[in-house]
C-alpha cells in the first residue's frame, strides 16, 4: 500500500471515529443485550440437561450392569444344564430339526413366526424379520462331521430348549440367542431358526476359542452368523464328566437392543452417539484404555462375520479432558464434561465403571442443547444491522470528503519515501555506496540515515561471508578425498558440516614406513563449531600427520604428545575427542586409543553380535598429564565390520525431541552387514536423515566404515 493510500486510510479514521464510536456502541449494547439473555437461557439450559443426563446415564449404567449380570447368570445355569445332560442317560430318540430343514420351509417345528427383534438387512439396508420358533432350537453339524460320532451328543441336549425357554422369560429385552457348540463338531441354537452358512465351525469363532482358553466365562464383541449383526456374547465353557472339554455354551445380546432402553430428549436424538465403554485392567490386552464395547456403528461390520471386529477406543481432541473422564470413571465418579467430539462441541455424560464392569457414555452435541438460545441472541442480532445500514450511508458520504483532502496533502510525505525507494533499489543492485538525501527533521530523514549506513555494513558482511566460504574450501582440502584401498579391506568414510566449517575430522594416514599394510585411521570431534573449531581440527590434524611415524605403533605416546600440545596451545573450555587405530592388514588387526570418544561399534560377523570399542582416557586438551594407557587390538574376521562416528550421528533429534541413540545406530548396522562399506555409510546417514525428517542438522556428521572382506 503507498503512503497515500495510507495517508487517506488515517484521515478516513480520525473523521469517521465519532460516528463509528457512536454505532458500534449500539450494536455492541444490543449484542450485549441478546448475550445476555441468551447467556442466561444456556445457563439454565446446560445446568438442567446436566441433570437429565446424568441421571439417565447412571440409571442406565445400574440397568446394563444388572442386565449383564442377570446374562452372566444365565449362562453358568446353561453351563449347569448342558453338563448335567452329558452324565445323564439319553433320552429317548426324539425328530431333531437342522439348518438345512429351516432353510427349506417345508415340514417346520411348531410355533414359527416372524420374529419381532431377529431381522436380516437387505441390499437396500431394509430390515426384514427372519422366521423363528420359540417351540424348539436348531442343530447345525460341521461339514465333516459324520453324523454317526454326534448323534448320541445331540439327543442328550435335546431337552435343553425347556432350559433355554425359562431363561429368556427372565430376561427377554437383552437375551437374543442362546447356543451351545460342542467340540465334537456340532452346534444348537435357540429359537429355532435358519441361515447358518455351510462353511460355519463354531469351534473357530473368537468366543468359542477364548472361553475354552480362558476356562472361564468371558465376554466377546463380534458380528453374529445368523442375522450379521454385531452381538456382545457372554460364553463359558462345559466340561465332560472326566473334566475334559466338551464344547462351550453362550448368550448373544444384541447391540442395537442395548440401547433401546436409553429413552434422550427428541431434540438430542439425531445427533446422539451411545457408547458402552471398558477401562483395561492391569492384565488387560487393552490397559489404560477406554475401548467401545458397544456402539451404533459397529452395526456395519455385521455383513463381515468371519472377520473379527475393528474395535475402537474412545478418543477427543481434548486428550487431557478424556484422561481425566476416565480417571473419574473408573474411580467411580461419574459425571458431564463438555469437550470437542469428532470436531464438534459437545457434552459428554459418563457413568463410573472398572476393568470388569463396563459403563455408559452419551455424547450430544453442544448445539443441540443450547439451540433456543442461539436463536434469541440471532434474533437481536439481526434488528441491529437494520439500524447499521443507515449509520453506512452517512459514512460513505464522509469517506468521499476525506478522499479528496488526502489526495492533496499525501505528495508531501510521497516525495522523500520516492527517493529513499530508488536509492533501496540501487542498493539491491549492488551499489553498497547509495545515498540518499532528506531533510524533512521527522522519522523519514531517520530513515534515511539509517539507509545511509547499511551499505557499509553489507559490505562488511559480504566479506566476511567470502571468508568464511575460503576457510570451508581450505577445510574441504584437508579432508580425505577418496577412501583409501588395502588389501582385504573395504574402507569408506565422509564428513557433512553443520555450519560453514566444522570440528569434526577424519583422516587416513599411509604407514609405509611401519611395514607393508599398515594404514593409520583417525576420527575425532572438537567442542564447538565455526572457525575456532576449524583451526583447533587443523591444528590436530597437522600434528598427528607429525607424530604418527615418529612414534610408530605407541599409540599412547601419541596421545600424550597431542594432549600436551592442546592443552598449551587452546583456551580453557575446549577440547576433542580422537579416535586414532592402525590397521594391519597382513595380521588382520585393529589397534586403537581412543580419548574419550564413543561409541566405536564392532560387527562380529561369526556370531552377528555388536561390541563397542570403548574409549581409553579423556578428551584431548582436558589435562595436561593424562594417561591414555596401553593401546587395545581386536583381530577383524571376514566380513567384520568397525563403525567409527561422532555424536552428530547418535545425537541427531526429531521433533519430538528424541535421541537417533546408539541401540537405532546398532540396527542399521546390522541390517546393512552385507552392503560394502560405502554403503553401510549410506544406510547409516540415510536413516539419520530420516530419523530428522525436516529437524535441522545441528552437528557435524562424520563417519567412517572398515569392512572386512
Amino acid at each position: 500500500m503507498k503512503i497515500r493510500e495510507k495517508l487517506l486510510a488515517l484521515l478516513l479514521a480520525i473523521a469517521l471515529i465519532p460516528t463509528i464510536v457512536v454505532a458500534v456502541f449500539h450494536h455492541v449494547s444490543a449484542q450485549r443485550l441478546g448475550k445476555h439473555l441468551a447467556s442466561d437461557r444456556k445457563r439454565i439450559l446446560i445446568e438442567d440437561a446436566g441433570l437429565r443426563f446424568q441421571a439417565l446415564v447412571d440409571d442406565y449404567g445400574r440397568i446394563l450392569n444388572l442386565t449383564m449380570e442377570k446374562v452372566e447368570m444365565a449362562v453358568r445355569i446353561q453351563v449347569l444344564e448342558v453338563e448335567r445332560r452329558l452324565k445323564g442317560d439319553v433320552p429317548e430318540q426324539r425328530r431333531l430339526f437342522y439348518s438345512e430343514d429351516y432353510d427349506k420351509g417345508v415340514d417346520l417345528p411348531r410355533g414359527m413366526k416372524a420374529s419381532d427383534i431377529h431381522f436380516r438387512s437387505t441390499s437396500d439396508d431394509e430390515k426384514v424379520p427372519i422366521q423363528v420358533t420359540y417351540k424348539g432350537q436348531v442343530y447345525f453339524k460341521v461339514t465333516d462331521v459324520e453324523q454317526a460320532a454326534v448323534e448320541e451328543e445331540m439327543l442328550r441336549l435335546s431337552t435343553m430348549p425347556e432350559v433355554y425357554q425359562m431363561l429368556y422369560q427372565t430376561n427377554p429385552v437383552a437375551i437374543y440367542w442362546q447356543y451351545t457348540s460342542m467340540e465334537s463338531g456340532f452346534h444348537t441354537s435357540y429359537p429355532g431358526h435358519g441361515g447358518y452358512p455351510e462353511e460355519y465351525d463354531p469351534r473357530k469363532r473368537q468366543w468359542y476359542r477364548h472361553a475354552v482358553e480362558e476356562g472361564d466365562l468371558v465376554w466377546e464383541i463380534m458380528p453374529e452368523v445368523s442375522t450379521r449383526t454385531v452381538a456382545m456374547t457372554a460364553a463359558m465353557p462345559v466340561h465332560h464328566p472326566d473334566g475334559t472339554v466338551a464344547g462351550v455354551t453362550a448368550i448373544d445380546v444384541s447391540i442395537s437392543r442395548i440401547f433401546e432402553g436409553l429413552e434422550l430428549p427428541e431434540e438430542w436424538s439425531e445427533f446422539v452417539e451411545k457408547k458402552i465403554v471398558a477401562i483395561g485392567g492391569p492384565e488387560s490386552e487393552f490397559k489404560d484404555k477406554p475401548l467401545i464395547l458397544a456402539q451404533d456403528t459397529y452395526q456395519k461390520q455385521g455383513e463381515r462375520w468371519r472377520d473379527p471386529l475393528a474395535m475402537q477406543y474412545l478418543s477427543s481432541l481434548n486428550e487431557d479432558e478424556l484422561d481425566s473422564l476416565i480417571q473419574d470413571a473408573a474411580n467411580g465418579k461419574p459425571g458431564v464434561r463438555r469437550m470437542r467430539y469428532e470436531g464438534r462441541d459437545s457434552m459428554w455424560a459418563y457413568g463410573s465403571g472398572t476393568d470388569e464392569k463396563p459403563f455408559m457414555v452419551v455424547i450430544v452435541p453442544y448445539s443441540s442443547i443450547i439451540t433456543e438460545a442461539v436463536e434469541a441472541e440471532r434474533y437481536v442480532v439481526d434488528r441491529t444491522m437494520g439500524q447499521l445500514r443507515k449509520t453506512g450511508i452517512f459514512l460513505l458520504a464522509v469517506i468521499i470528503v476525506v478522499a479528496m483532502i488526502s489526495y492533496r496533502s499525501a505528495r508531501r510525505v510521497t516525495s522523500p519515501v520516492s527517493r529513499l525507494a530508488e536509492a533501496g533499489r540501487s542498493l539491491a543492485d549492488g551499489n553498497y555506496d547509495a545515498r540518499v538525501d532528506i531533510s524533512s527533521h521527522d522519522e523519514l530523514q531517520e530513515l534515511g540515515d539509517i539507509f545511509n549506513s547499511t551499505g557499509p555494513k553489507l559490505r562488511e558482511s559480504e566479506r566476511m561471508m567470502q571468508s568464511l566460504k575460503l576457510a570451508r574450501e581450505i577445510q574441504q582440502h584437508l579432508l580425505p578425498d577418496e577412501s583409501p584401498t588395502l588389501d582385504g579391506f573395504d574402507i569408506a568414510g565422509n564428513s557433512v558440516y553443520c555450519e560453514e566449517t566444522g570440528g569434526d575430522y577424519y583422516d587416513f594416514l599411509d604407514l609405509v614406513e611401519l611395514g607393508e599394510g599398515k594404514l593409520g585411521i583417525a576420527l575425532g570431534d572438537v567442542s564447538g563449531h565455526g572457525i575456532s573449531a576449524a583451526l583447533l581440527m587443523s591444528s590436530v590434524r597437522g600434528l598427528l600427520r607429525s607424530h604418527a611415524c615418529q612414534h610408530g605403533s605407541n599409540l599412547g605416546e601419541i596421545f600424550e604428545e597431542l594432549n600436551r600440545h592442546l592443552v598449551r596451545d587452546v583456551g580453557a573450555g575446549q577440547f576433542m575427542t580422537l579416535f586414532y587405530g592402525i590397521l594391519d592388514a597382513p595380521k588382520r588387526t585393529l589397534k586403537w586409543v581412543s580419548a574419550g570418544h564413543g561409541p566405536s561399534l564392532w560387527l562380529q560377523s561369526d556370531n552377528g553380535t555388536v561390541a563397542q570399542l570403548p574409549a581409553t582416557g579423556l578428551p584431548l586438551g582436558v589435562m595436561e598429564e593424562a594417561d591414555y594407557g596401553a593401546s587395545n587390538s581386536v583381530v577383524l574376521a571376514g566380513s567384520d565390520v568397525v563403525l567409527i562416528g561422532t555424536d552428530g550421528i547418535w545425537e541427531a533429534r526429531n521433533k519430538a525431541g528424541e535421541m537417533f541413540g546408539q541401540e537405532r545406530m546398532q540396527k542399521v548396522l546390522l541390517s546393512s552387514s552385507e552392503k560394502s562399506a560405502a554403503g553401510i555409510y549410506a544406510n547409516t546417514v540415510d536413516a539419520v536423515n530420516e530419523f530428522r525428517q525436516s529437524e535441522p542438522q545441528e552437528d557435524d556428521v562424520t563417519l567412517v566404515v572398515i569392512k572386512a572382506i
